[in-house]
């Protein structure tokens, strides 16, 4: 299933409403655990840092959703009329690096704090542990790891192309061909099932 359609920039009633509370749960939650943290005096201060770190990036992907749901109320009902533009706008190429942004991040944050449990378990009397510089640079190497991976596709136009703008909500998780011709059908101010059978006719 699409997320989008001819009329709305998210195809659904349901679609709609969850992305208001989970940008809402996304954002608030994050910020109590970063707030809770910093009050909160903890035994493992690297540990913390991670999790504030984390949840930074976590709270990135819900003002994502916010952008995505703003957009959504600004095209309601008339999504055809704007679907090329906003597919090639900037907004939607900064939207879509944000949330790879957050998404990258996430993962090796994710993956980082992994390894370190591991390690703490299968060595427990290991007194290698990481300090507070170390740590911090690890935190450091993958936000820039990350906002690399992100900012890539921007710059290198003629190599990924329309990158983020391959569809609607501005994330790359389908491929450019169906939503070109997705977006060609919204052109024309037709619904896709009058255009797909003209478009049959030309085949035969």
């Amino acid at each position: 299933m699409r997320p989008t359609s001819a009329a709305n920039l998210l195809a659904n009633v349901i679609l709609r409403v969850f992305v208001w509370v989970i940008a809402c749960l996304t954002c608030f939650g994050n910020l109590v655990v970063i707030c809770l943290r910093s009050l909160l005096v903890a035994e493992n201060s690297q540990h913390a840092m991670a999790i504030k770190s984390l949840c930074c990036a976590d709270g990135l992907m819900g003002i994502y959703l916010f952008v995505i749901g703003a957009f959504d109320l600004k095209f309601a009902g008339e999504y055809n009329k704007h679907a090329r533009g906003w597919m090639g706008s900037l907004p939607c190429q900064l939207v879509g690096g944000l949330a790879t942004l957050s998404s990258e991040v996430s993962v090796l944050l994710l993956t980082y704090m992994t390894l370190e449990k591991y390690f703490s378990v299968v060595f427990p009397f290991s007194h290698h542990r990481a300090g507070k510089k170390q740590t911090v640079s690890v935190l450091v190497a993958i936000w820039l790891l990350g906002f690399s991976l992100s900012i890539v596709p921007l710059w290198c136009k003629e190599t990924f192309g329309n990158y983020y703008g391959r569809n609607g909500v501005c994330f790359p998780l389908q491929s450019d061909l169906g939503d070109l011709h997705r977006c060609s059908l919204l052109d024309t101010h037709l619904p896709p099932q009058a255009a797909l059978p003209a478009a049959g006719e030309n085949t035969r």
